[in-house]
Order: structure tokens, then C-alpha cells, then sequence
């Protein structure tokens, strides 16, 4: 059960009897400090628990050189993303001086953390996002990802044919 609905639970059996007297009844400091001490939770608890929560930044690429036309991944598994609703992805990318395309960053799904989406398949889906890019530049880009399955391999793929591109990247679960 979600914090969500055993709140509203308790809640419903605690205010119940109050909110079906008549209006005209008021409750008193005896009637309220009940209520309060039948809740098993404190508004201080409450409020941390429902704020949006994220988890420390983790380098998942550092100064990876990702070859003309090549791919560099990483694995975000069930273990990780339990109880998380979305997967944040910042990737810093330094393009080659003579460099004529940059770097586009997909991602795939999986229920079972082996059979994942094709790349053909995420890219009709628009699973993916396309830094900006100027020959020799260095560009940066936060990625949203929201948490479909369990499982998410993200793809950091050079669209260039010719030059390498160095890359960095580091992802952060959100609540």
C-alpha cells in the first residue's frame, strides 16, 4: 500500500465519527488531541515523506572516448530504481575540432533487466534526446528519463562517422 493511500486510510477511520457529527458541533482540545494521538504519524514525518527526494549524484562515464559511430552504455537495474519515478542524466559531451555531427543520448526499457527495447524501437518511441552541437565545443545536457520498468540502459551514441567524441555522464534517481 502507498504512503499515500494509508494515509488517507487512517485518516478516513480517525475523522470519520467528527466529520459525521453535526456542524454545529464543535470539537473540542480533548477531541482533537485524540484524533491526534489515533494518527501513527507526525505532520514533521508526514511533510518528509511526501517532499521529492533524490539520490546523491553518481559518474557513470568519466572522459569516455566513444569511437566514430560507436555507443557507450550504462545500466540503471531494478535494485536501484525501486521506489523512484524518474532517472536524471546529465552527459557533458567535447566534440573533435573537425567533428560534423554530436552525440545523441536513448534509452531503452526492460521488465526483466535482459530483454530490452531496440534501439530502432525507443528511437520511433522518442526515447531519446540529441545534445547541441558546434565542431570543437564542449556541450552539456540534462536528461528527464521517467521510470516505465524496472530495468533502463541509457545509450550515449556518437552520430558522428568520422571523429571520436570524449563524454561524461552522471545520473540521479528522483522519488
Amino acid at each position: 500500500m502507498s504512503l499515500y493511500a494509508a494515509i488517507k486510510r487512517a485518516l478516513r477511520e480517525v475523522l470519520a465519527p467528527i466529520l459525521d457529527s453535526p456542524v454545529s458541533t464543535r470539537a473540542s482540545e480533548e477531541t482533537l488531541q485524540a484524533v491526534l494521538s489515533q494518527l501513527d504519524i507526525t505532520l514533521s514525518q508526514l511533510r518528509d515523506a511526501l517532499k521529492p527526494t533524490r539520490t546523491a549524484p553518481v559518474q557513470v562515464l568519466s572522459s569516455e572516448q566513444i569511437l566514430a559511430g560507436g555507443v557507450a552504455e550504462f545500466t540503471v537495474d531494478a535494485s536501484e530504481t525501486d521506489g523512484f519515478s524518474a532517472l536524471v542524466v546529465a552527459v557533458k559531451a567535447t566534440y573533435d575540432p573537425s567533428a560534423t555531427q554530436g552525440v545523441r543520448v536513448r534509452w531503452l526499457y526492460s521488465p526483466d533487466g535482459v530483454n530490452f527495447d531496440s534501439a530502432e524501437d525507443a528511437e520511433v518511441a522518442g526515447n531519446y534526446e540529441d545534445l547541441s552541437f558546434i565542431a570543437g565545443a564542449t556541450r552539456v545536457r540534462t536528461i528527464l528519463i521517467p521510470l516505465f520498468m524496472p530495468h533502463v540502459k541509457v545509450q550515449v551514441v556518437n552520430l558522428d562517422t568520422s571523429y571520436p567524441v570524449t563524454v561524461d555522464a552522471w545520473r540521479v534517481l528522483m522519488r
